[in-house]
């Protein structure tokens, strides 16, 4: 039987690979190849066909959790004659979830899917399910904002798990007895001109794309993932216009947002590495908001008091509060923000409406908060016709 002592004496065949069984889970192998690297797999007959099957690398998987892991996989075997089940992405479980369940029996499911899609399949699409613990739900709401939202993002996994659970993919879901992260209370908090510019200082310390994505979300007053899922593809920087494709918004409306001259000053200032302005990795949006977050107030906290409490999207009520005291119209602010109108005729104005003003609402915004980073006087209020 194999022991930890007896995995770190085996020493590396001067050629080829060594298989090492151990006898307390029969199946589960050590092979450790001439280079010294040490891997576990799973051998099993299933039927006449012979399974090999790697489940990792030692010592990053130690000797329990690989008998762990051999158990659940060999047991999947004899249950279903194949390792399907626990091959199953998370992505793959919610595709069967709404195509079985939801869109059956859920008037909902379409918002349910635009939530999945912008909130967890970035971070979980391609994981294996039963890889999934109760850190890695911890993690994903903790970068999720808003009042509201955590919540309602815990209770869509928490049914998808249970789905799962229900066809016998997984033994356990991580997602029971975690609480609602949020209280749902309704927030209002404002940043002042003088803490807007401390985030914007701060930001030039992040770099790209965190640091310029953060000045954009002041700019625009757009929501966190709409901005963080733009795409080169929708800016027209000749017309200084960005457009919002009806499947990228919470509200499901193609949204026109004008561009103020830092807004495309931050645009030329960006690598254009793929598809998205923002982005690690060449090939998905940035989304590593929870660690951006706090990395960003330590530096606020390095030069001074820190900020009272706040969040990403604070910045955008704080954006739509600064633009009405600028004398623009709470309507106008509305169709900034792409809130729903209000009426019939209202809800299919065409995407270019209001273009004029918005324009001038978010260069009077833009110009505000030059200004306060410039430490000049205030400009006297205009009121803007709505």
């Amino acid at each position: 039987m194999l022991t930890d002592t007896k995995i770190a004496a085996i020493k590396a065949p001067a050629s080829g690979q060594d298989e090492h069984p151990d006898h307390k889970v029969t199946g589960l192998r050590l092979r450790v190849g001439s280079s010294g690297k040490k891997a576990w797999i799973v051998r099993r007959r299933v039927g006449e066909k012979v399974v090999n099957k790697k489940i990792g690398n030692y010592p990053a998987m130690g000797l329990a959790a690989a008998r762990k892991a051999a158990e659940s996989l060999i047991g999947a075997l004899e249950r279903d004659g194949s390792t399907e089940a626990i091959d199953r992405t998370f992505g793959a479980v919610a595709d069967l979830w709404f195509k079985n369940v939801a869109k059956e029996n859920n008037s909902s499911w379409k918002l349910q899917e635009r939530r999945l899609e912008m909130h967890v399949l970035p971070a979980w699409g391609d994981r294996k399910i039963v890889s999934i613990k109760r850190a890695d739900v911890r993690d994903l709401l903790d970068g999720i904002e808003g009042d509201v939202l955590p919540n309602r993002v815990l209770t869509l996994v928490k049914t998808i798990f249970r789905y799962a659970l229900s066809r016998d993919w997984i033994e356990a879901s991580p997602i029971e007895g975690i609480a609602k992260p949020k209280s749902e209370t309704p927030r209002d908090r404002v940043l002042d001109m003088p803490e807007i510019v401390r985030v914007w200082n701060a930001a030039a310390l992040m770099g790209y794309p965190f640091g310029l994505y953060l000045r954009m979300l002041i700019l625009t007053a757009q929501r966190r993932n709409e901005v963080a899922g733009m795409r080169w593809a929708d800016v027209d920087q000749d017309a200084g216009t960005w457009t919002l494709r009806s499947e990228a918004t919470k509200s499901d409306r193609a949204h026109l947002i004008p561009l103020s001259p830092p807004a495309l000053a931050i645009l030329k200032a960006a690598p254009e590495l793929g598809p998205h302005v923002f982005t690690t990795d060449g090939e998905t949006h940035f989304h590593g908001f929870a660690k951006a977050k706090q990395r960003l107030d330590q530096f606020i906290g390095a030069s001074g008091d820190p900020l009272a409490p706040w969040t990403l999207h604070d910045l955008r009520r704080s954006a739509a509060t600064h633009m009405v005291r600028l004398g623009v119209t709470e309507t106008i602010v509305g169709r900034v923000l792409n809130h729903a109108p209000q009426g019939v005729t209202a809800q299919v104005y065409a995407l270019h409406s209001y273009a004029p003003e918005k324009r001038s609402a978010l260069d009077r915004w833009a110009a505000e908060v030059e200004r306060a980073v410039e430490g000049k006087p205030a400009e006297k209020v205009v009121k803007l016709r709505g």
